[in-house]
């Protein structure tokens, strides 16, 4: 259904649901490498904007900006209980704008629930980044059509807001898919950009109400023109939906830009003895030390590792085991056939016996 109505936004400091997002293998928006040192950022505001989501408006606390793109995101660490727990949270602000993350919240998970319960304005931690290239491209001036189901839309609407903010009369379609309304996101700021810009459309579905859209639905909302570039951003088996539907409807796939949200992964015991690496392609041999990932030890003895969100969602890390066995937390975000290759994660793998990598 069409969303063309005011609406207010709601404030408060009680959220109760986050997911995490993820790649599908190594997409595009994870390839660009955040910094390796991390920065100290101050929580400004939190703001609620869901049942179940709140916003971090973030400020660096040495006062030096933190430059982004719209699409992007942070990997925010945090000191739980003695250990640091990271998690990947996409920024919804437009490039010069806030720096600011949004978060669902899950009834179980560790870090969300320390956010919700714990974490205050004012308070201060680390983070890295920014990463990814889910970004918009200056080349293209063409239209936008973006697809965002739940938590999806965080990246959507930085996309969204960019983009009509450098040209207010650019051609923009935004699909969204929620839940129901207490669960939606920015809601809000997607009616003012509709009534201020008429060059965008929003379409708004409901699934308690509707049902989830198939193929043929979701060829039908997105309808990009032929110079179109299509964004989407969610379930994995939406996307793979919405991408089959345009495939049929005669869309260049190649115009295509996905990513996928799944959960964040579990810890998993560790050995607490060195295990030695051999990292062939760089010819180096390393002793992974207790508690250490693949890439841990290699970057501690000054390998260039490709590496990007640092908690096993955007595949970046990829590398493949030749010989040994290695331990991988999940869930993550390697494929059947990229485990079935013998593909691991460096970032979330560690060494159980001695290890050959091809890297």
């Amino acid at each position: 259904m069409r969303r063309t109505t005011d609406g207010a936004a709601v404030f408060g400091r009680h959220p109760r649901r986050i997911i995490l997002p993820r790649g599908s293998g190594p997409a595009a928006r994870w390839k660009q490498r955040p910094s390796q040192t991390p920065r100290r950022v101050r929580v400004e505001k939190i703001v609620s904007e869901a049942q179940d989501a709140i916003t971090l408006v973030l400020v660096p606390d040495d006062d030096r900006p933190l430059a982004f793109r719209a699409g992007q995101y942070l990997t925010h660490i945090f000191e739980i209980d003695g250990r640091d727990e990271r998690r990947i949270y996409s920024l919804s602000s437009a490039e010069g704008g806030a720096l600011a993350c949004t978060i669902r919240v899950l009834p179980e998970g560790r870090a969300s629930q320390f956010i919700a319960r714990q974490l205050r304005e004012g308070d201060v931690y680390r983070v890295l980044g920014p990463g990814g290239d889910f970004t918009l491209d200056p080349a293209h001036q063409g239209s936008l059509v973006l697809l965002g189901a739940g938590s999806g839309m965080t990246p959507v609407i930085s996309l969204v807001e960019t983009a009509l903010a450098s040209d207010p009369q650019r051609s923009v379609r935004v699909v969204d898919v929620q839940h129901d309304e207490a669960h939606a996101l920015f809601h809000a700021r997607l009616r003012a950009l509709a009534q201020n810009h008429p060059g965008l459309s929003w379409d708004s579905v409901v699934t308690a109400v509707e049902g989830r859209p198939d193929a043929v639905r979701l060829a039908h909302l997105l309808r990009p023109a032929a110079d179109a570039q299509v964004y989407l951003c969610g379930p994995q088996a939406l996307m793979d939906a919405a991408e089959a539907g345009l495939k049929e409807a005669g869309f260049d796939l190649q115009h295509i830009r996905r990513e996928r949200f799944v959960a964040a992964p579990q810890h998993r015991p560790r050995p607490t003895q060195p295990v030695p690496i051999v990292f062939k392609r760089s010819a180096h041999s390393v002793e992974q030390q207790p508690g250490e990932s693949l890439l841990d030890a290699g970057l501690r003895a000054g390998l260039k590792l490709e590496f990007s969100c640092t908690v096993g969602g955007c595949g970046h890390c990829k590398v493949r085991v030749l010989d040994g066995e290695v331990l991988l937390e999940e869930p993550n975000c390697l494929l059947p056939e990229e485990r079935a290759a013998g593909y691991t994660l460096a970032c979330s793998a560690c060494a159980t016996t001695p290890v050959t990598v091809d890297a």
